[in-house]
């Protein structure tokens, strides 16, 4: 049991890593809801467009973390200098914006109506995010979590 001075253990469902896994499971579920949905409502190429823009949103995430966690080790002195992150793995912060933008440029080259698809998977991330942040709420308001 901890003393009065000491602050209490973080519970595991409202712990940092917990919430990054929900993150990614949410933007995968959501961007597979999302594709289905369409291809069942208009066409298979809108449904498939969808799933091109939620995989994109989900490695931009993936890509971002590793990166800025490199990034931070450095800047924060943790990583020796043997272990300091590379000029590509500080690029892949900004190379991941550069491989959604050719994606989205490919795709008005081969078939312009996919663009608005793309970009209809690419809201997975925020709408799994502001899911997270339901949740987030939940478990404040509640000191069970749900399971």
């Amino acid at each position: 049991m901890a003393s009065a001075s000491e602050p209490p253990d973080e519970p595991s469902y409202l712990s940092p890593e917990a919430t990054e896994r929900r993150v990614r499971h949410l933007t995968l579920i959501i961007t597979c809801a999302m594709a289905v949905g369409a291809g069942l409502v208009w066409e298979a190429g809108v449904g498939a467009g969808v799933a091109v823009g939620g995989g994109l949103a989900y490695l931009n995430f993936v890509w971002m973390r590793a990166s800025l966690q490199s990034i931070v080790a450095t800047a924060a002195g943790d990583a020796s200098p043997a272990r300091r992150p590379s000029r590509l793995q500080m690029a892949k912060f900004f190379l991941r914006w550069m491989v959604i933008g050719v994606v989205i440029w490919l795709s008005i080259q081969v078939a312009s109506g996919l663009v608005v698809a793309i970009v209809c998977g690419l809201f997975a991330l925020p709408l799994a995010v502001v899911v997270e942040a339901l949740v987030q709420v939940w478990y404040g308001l509640n000191d069970e979590p749900v399971t």
